[in-house]
Parts: structure tokens; sequence; C-alpha cells
């Protein structure tokens, strides 16, 4: 495979016409790998965010697609999902990239696209979303209907995956969508939009059902505080997740924000520490740390803390990093220079304050963004609450399980946790009293535990929650209509 990056142009998609972003947003689409400039970062003109709004409202105004049968919003995400199939392996290269994290990991998700637009079909196949109950005059209809356009605003880890599967929930629902991706990472959303206007046109599905903005603050907060949009799914940071609940209480859209969290896992004393050495590397090096589940505070035994930090840093020995595109490549880059820039702030802090950085990852001989995963010891645990966003790992000696949840839970986020130990069923209650939204027990893995998993955004981890059900739900909003009792006293 080719080294050298070759991304798509940076095209707005605004009632099905593709035009290139206009407006320089002073940045750089980089070589992660290199530090080599690729392209300038755009941002859609605000005539185009506007045009876009006004657009998107046309369509849901006139409800052709609201009041579509069923059947054919299904064959369109069936439709989407076959384009998707047939473009997995440049929008893994595009991620690659963008993203920084390795392309062997970019193709799963590339290759996954198709089923996440499918299981959207099938949840929508077999969704409620109009209902006869009983009533005292005649039946009353319960209907659950697109709130109307929404927004879908994509981050820089995993860009393809998230812009796909928030907007094919929206679709499914029946609701006008515009994607902005990251500024930083536009690339893959500019690929899937290609593949959703073919999808549309050969439909005949309103052109300006779905549409692609570009940049960052500026088009974010158009669509946040635009009274248009009704719905708003946000993956991010929790400053600027704080910024879009601001921007849109004005007209109280429904908002669902996932915004991080730093992730705590317990370790118990009878936790087989080779095993729970080898989950807690591969979570935090996952997306090369730039995971918002990745296990961030371990909590482990005082007299098991320093056999497991050796056993760690022996993995992280022989975790192969090197070139995102390069298939054998465990590890890559940052995604971008003001990423580095930001895990490397984080080390400096937990460092000042006390902490030893350790790691022992060969870096390669490359002049990108590439950081050596970290395990910080000796940290005060009150330094120590914050996403840090990166491959950063700290470790803190506690005397018990009692003491551990105690930690756990003295963060302001709850996004993720773990638990390791052989007896599982003591886990499991350690697990539960976690101040999380999905615990794991003796894993980190990234894919959900159940087919039908749900969990909540606990505490500063955002707003809302994810599982398949709950996000087709999400983008509508129940109507109920019937014939008033005449007999009713009040």
């Amino acid at each position: 495979m080719t080294m050298t990056p070759v991304l798509p142009e940076q095209r707005d998609l605004v009632e099905g016409r593709r035009s290139p972003a206009t407006v320089p947003t002073g940045d750089w689409l980089t070589d992660p790998n290199t530090g080599r400039r690729v392209a300038p970062a755009m941002e859609s003109a605000p005539e185009q965010v506007e045009r876009a709004l006004a657009v998107a409202d046309a369509v849901h105004r006139e409800g052709r697609w609201a009041g579509a049968p069923i059947a054919d919003r299904v064959a369109l995400l069936h439709a989407i999902a076959d384009g998707l199939a047939g473009r997995s392996e440049e929008i893994a290269h595009a991620d690659a990239i963008d993203s920084g994290v390795p392309i062997s990991i970019t193709r799963l998700f590339g290759a996954g696209l198709a089923d996440v637009v499918r299981g959207a079909a099938a949840r929508l196949a077999e969704a409620r979303l109009r209902e006869e109950l009983p009533g005292a005059v005649r039946p009353v209809r319960l209907l659950r209907l697109p709130w109307g356009p929404a927004a879908v605003i994509v981050p820089f880890n995993a860009p393809s995956f998230i812009a796909v599967k928030k907007t094919a929930y929206a679709l499914a629902a029946g609701a006008p969508v515009i994607c902005k991706p990251s500024p930083a990472a536009p690339s893959g959303a500019n690929l899937i939009a290609d593949v959703i206007a073919d999808a549309l046109a050969g439909a005949g599905a309103p052109a300006g059902l779905f549409q692609l903005l570009h940049g960052g603050a500026a088009p974010g907060a158009s669509l946040a505080a635009d009274p248009r949009i009704r719905a708003l799914c946000f993956t991010g940071g929790r400053s600027t997740g704080g910024s879009i609940v601001r921007a849109s209480a004005g007209d109280l859209k429904a908002l669902q924000l996932e915004l991080g969290s730093n992730n705590p896992a317990v370790v118990r004393a009878d936790a087989d520490l080779d095993a729970t050495a080898d989950a807690l590397v591969a979570g935090f090096t996952k997306l090369n740390g730039q995971w918002c589940e990745s296990p961030g505070s371990v909590f482990v035994p005082a007299s098991r803390h320093d056999a497991l930090l050796d056993a760690i840093l022996d993995r992280l020995a022989v975790l192969r990093a090197g070139h995102g595109l390069d298939p054998g490549t465990g590890f890559g880059p940052q995604a971008n220079e003001g990423q580095l820039a930001r895990v490397r702030g984080q080390l400096d802090r937990l460092r000042s304050a006390g902490g030893k950085v350790l790691g022992s990852t060969p870096m390669p001989d490359l002049p990108g963004w590439f950081l050596a995963p970290a395990v910080v010891r000796d940290a005060d645990p009150a330094d120590a609450t914050e996403e840090i966003f990166g491959p950063v790992l700290t470790l803190h000696p506690v005397r018990d399980d009692e003491q551990a949840v105690d930690l756990a839970n003295r963060r302001s986020t709850g996004l993720a946790g773990y638990v390791f130990g052989a007896d599982e069923e003591a886990a499991m209650d350690v697990g539960a009293r976690l101040e999380c939204g999905e615990i794991k027990i003796n894993g980190t893995g990234l894919l959900d535990l159940t087919e039908n998993s749900t969990q909540g955004f606990w505490g500063g981890s955002g707003i809302g929650g994810h599982g398949d059900a709950e996000l087709l739900a999400f983008f509508c909003g129940a109507r109920i209509i019937g014939v008033e009792d005449p007999r009713s006293p009040m």
C-alpha cells in the first residue's frame, strides 16, 4: 500500500449539489506520520450553512420522507449500505490519515459500516412507530415522528463510523440530516456523502434529506443555535459540549451528547495480573489512546501495584508503533499537532504534581505526531480525575475494593468502567457500584456487551445515552391522536 496520503476534496453537499468549502480555517490537514501539510482545512461559508438549514427545514415541512412507507426507508438504508461496502477501503485510508489510527483498525471500521446501516434498517423494520391503542370512542393513534431536521456533529477519532451510525438512525426515523465532521477529520465524511447522495438520487428521495457542511466552531454554533434544528448529536470534548448546551438552550432541542470520561478500572485482589495487563494495554492504546472509553485511572491493591506496573511495561515494550498506513502497525501517531500538544500538556501537569511518567514502547524514526504510551505512578488520585484522551494510564494503590470504588466515583464523569477479578460474580457486584454507564468485567473491548446493549452517559460524560433502540427513539417524538370521550367528567 502507498504511504503517500491522498485525501478527497472538502466539498459541501447542499440540496444534492457538491461544491468546495470556501473559507480557510487557518489550520491544515496534515499527515500525522510525517507532520507534512496535505491540504488547508476548510469551512463552509455562512450562506451555505443558512441554505442547508433552509433546505432541511423545507424537506421536513414537506413531510414526504417522514410520511414515506417504512419499506421505502428500509430500501434506502440498504442502498446506502451497498454503496458503503464498495468504498470501505477508500474510507479506511482516509480515516487512517485523518485520525492517525492504524489502517488495520480503520479497515475494520470501514468494513463494518454497511452492517451498521443494515442494523438501522432492521431496527426500523421492527420498530413500532405507529400503534393503535384502545380508546373510549374509537382506537387512539400513537405516532412516533421525527422531531424535525437533525444535526450530526462528528469527532476526529472514529469519524466515519460515528457519521454513518448517527446519520443512518436519523434517516431511519424520517429526519433530514445535516452532518458536520470535525475540521481535523473531514475526509471520510466526504466519501460517505457521495454514497448517500447517489442512494438518494436512485431512490427518488428528496436531495436535501442528507447534507454535508464543513468547519469548526462557527458552523457548529449555527447548527446548535438555529431553531430549525430539532435534534442534535455530538460526540467530542466536554467544553464544546457545554457550548452546544448553551447555544441550544433557547429552543430546547433534543440533545444527545457523548463527551468522554476518565474511566476507572478496579483491579481486585484475585485478578489474573497477566490477563489484566493484556486488557489494560489493549484498552488504553486502542485508537492510539484517542478513545472516550479508554481505561484512564487504575485502582489496584497496594501489594500488587508494582507487579501490575511491570507487567504493563513489559507489554508496552513489544507494542509495534509505526506508520499508520503500514498494515503491521499496532500503534500510530496522534491525529494532529494540537492533539499531541494537549496530551503532552497533561503529562507535564501530572509530572509537576509528583507523578512519575514511565513508558517502554520504541517510537519509529518518523517526524510525525508520535507519543509513546505512558503509565503514570505516584500521582495523587485527585489530580487524575479528568479525561486525558490520549495514551496515558495512571496507577493508584488502594487498600481494598471499598477504597477503589470510593476513588473511582470521585470524578465528574462516568462513561465506562472496568473491573478485573477471578470471581466474576464478585466483580459484577463491584461493577454495579461504579457510577458509569457501561462496566466491562475482565476486558476492555470496543464492541458492545450485547446487541441489545444500552449505556447512559453518567455525570459530566454527556446527555442521554446510546444503544441502537435508544438512538432510533432519540430522533422521534411521540404524538397521540384520538377522539375525546364525551362522558369524561372533566
